[in-house]
Protein backbone atom coordinates (compact mmCIF):
# COMPACT_ATOMS: atom_id res chain seq x y z
CA UNK A 1 0.00 0.00 0.00
CA UNK A 2 1.53 3.29 -1.04
CA UNK A 3 1.33 6.50 0.98
CA UNK A 4 -1.30 8.03 -1.29
CA UNK A 5 -3.73 5.17 -0.62
CA UNK A 6 -2.96 5.32 3.11
CA UNK A 7 -3.74 9.06 3.21
CA UNK A 8 -7.03 8.46 1.38
CA UNK A 9 -7.98 5.68 3.81
CA UNK A 10 -7.23 7.89 6.82
CA UNK A 11 -9.20 10.78 5.30
CA UNK A 12 -12.16 8.51 4.52
CA UNK A 13 -12.09 7.11 8.05
CA UNK A 14 -12.01 10.62 9.52
CA UNK A 15 -14.94 11.72 7.38
CA UNK A 16 -16.89 8.62 8.42
CA UNK A 17 -16.27 9.31 12.12
CA UNK A 18 -17.30 12.96 11.74
CA UNK A 19 -20.46 11.95 9.88
CA UNK A 20 -21.49 9.50 12.60
CA UNK A 21 -20.81 11.97 15.41
CA UNK A 22 -22.54 14.90 13.70
CA UNK A 23 -25.91 13.17 13.24
CA UNK A 24 -28.30 13.80 16.12
CA UNK A 25 -26.55 14.62 19.37
CA UNK A 26 -22.76 14.14 19.29
CA UNK A 27 -22.49 14.18 23.10
CA UNK A 28 -24.89 11.26 23.32
CA UNK A 29 -22.98 9.26 20.68
CA UNK A 30 -19.67 9.79 22.47
CA UNK A 31 -21.26 8.82 25.80
CA UNK A 32 -22.67 5.64 24.24
CA UNK A 33 -19.24 4.72 22.87
CA UNK A 34 -17.10 5.33 25.96
CA UNK A 35 -19.55 5.02 28.89
CA UNK A 36 -22.11 2.37 27.85
CA UNK A 37 -22.95 1.37 31.46
CA UNK A 38 -22.50 4.59 33.45
CA UNK A 39 -22.76 8.36 33.18
CA UNK A 40 -20.32 10.33 31.06
CA UNK A 41 -18.56 13.20 32.89
CA UNK A 42 -21.04 15.77 31.51
CA UNK A 43 -24.17 13.71 32.27
CA UNK A 44 -26.23 13.51 35.44
CA UNK A 45 -28.15 10.61 36.96
CA UNK A 46 -31.70 10.87 38.32
CA UNK A 47 -32.97 8.39 40.93
CA UNK A 48 -36.50 7.01 40.50
CA UNK A 49 -37.68 5.04 43.55
CA UNK A 50 -40.93 3.11 44.07
CA UNK A 51 -41.18 2.33 47.82
CA UNK A 52 -43.87 -0.34 47.39
CA UNK A 53 -44.29 -2.29 44.15
CA UNK A 54 -47.90 -3.00 45.03
CA UNK A 55 -48.50 0.75 44.64
CA UNK A 56 -46.64 1.52 41.39
CA UNK A 57 -48.13 5.01 41.06
CA UNK A 58 -46.38 6.14 44.25
CA UNK A 59 -43.06 7.19 42.78
CA UNK A 60 -40.28 9.30 44.29
CA UNK A 61 -38.04 11.07 41.80
CA UNK A 62 -34.91 12.69 43.20
CA UNK A 63 -34.63 16.43 42.87
CA UNK A 64 -30.88 16.22 43.08
CA UNK A 65 -28.96 14.80 40.16
CA UNK A 66 -25.98 12.56 40.77
CA UNK A 67 -22.66 12.28 38.96
CA UNK A 68 -22.63 8.51 38.56
CA UNK A 69 -24.60 5.32 38.97
CA UNK A 70 -23.05 4.46 42.35
CA UNK A 71 -24.22 7.75 43.89
CA UNK A 72 -27.74 7.13 42.56
CA UNK A 73 -27.83 3.63 44.04
CA UNK A 74 -26.54 4.94 47.38
CA UNK A 75 -29.30 7.54 47.47
CA UNK A 76 -31.98 4.95 46.71
CA UNK A 77 -30.68 2.58 49.37
CA UNK A 78 -30.79 5.43 51.91
CA UNK A 79 -34.39 6.14 50.87
CA UNK A 80 -35.27 2.45 51.18
CA UNK A 81 -33.71 2.23 54.65
CA UNK A 82 -35.71 5.29 55.72
CA UNK A 83 -38.88 3.52 54.49
CA UNK A 84 -38.02 0.42 56.57
CA UNK A 85 -36.92 -1.63 53.56
CA UNK A 86 -33.09 -1.67 53.76
CA UNK A 87 -32.77 -4.72 51.47
CA UNK A 88 -35.22 -3.32 48.90
CA UNK A 89 -37.55 -6.30 49.17
CA UNK A 90 -40.80 -4.31 48.86
CA UNK A 91 -39.70 -1.58 46.47
CA UNK A 92 -37.72 -1.08 43.30
CA UNK A 93 -35.68 1.65 41.66
CA UNK A 94 -34.23 2.89 38.41
CA UNK A 95 -31.38 5.25 37.72
CA UNK A 96 -31.96 7.38 34.63
CA UNK A 97 -28.71 8.52 33.00
CA UNK A 98 -28.17 11.51 30.72
CA UNK A 99 -31.32 13.37 29.71
CA UNK A 100 -31.14 14.65 26.13
CA UNK A 101 -33.79 17.10 24.99
CA UNK A 102 -35.43 16.62 21.59
CA UNK A 103 -36.31 20.29 21.21
CA UNK A 104 -34.43 23.47 22.03
CA UNK A 105 -37.03 24.54 24.59
CA UNK A 106 -36.54 21.32 26.60
CA UNK A 107 -40.18 20.22 26.38
CA UNK A 108 -39.37 16.72 25.15
CA UNK A 109 -36.56 14.26 25.27
CA UNK A 110 -35.33 10.98 26.65
CA UNK A 111 -32.73 9.49 28.91
CA UNK A 112 -29.76 7.83 27.26
CA UNK A 113 -29.77 4.86 29.61
CA UNK A 114 -32.06 3.53 32.35
CA UNK A 115 -30.50 1.06 34.78
CA UNK A 116 -32.68 -1.03 37.10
Amino acid sequence: MNTRMLRRAILAGGIAVLAVVSFGNPHRHVADLFWPDDAAPWEHVTAVYVPDISQPTRVKISEATYDDLAACRDHVMEQAAAQGDPNLEKGRFECAIGFYADKDDGTGGEYRLIVK
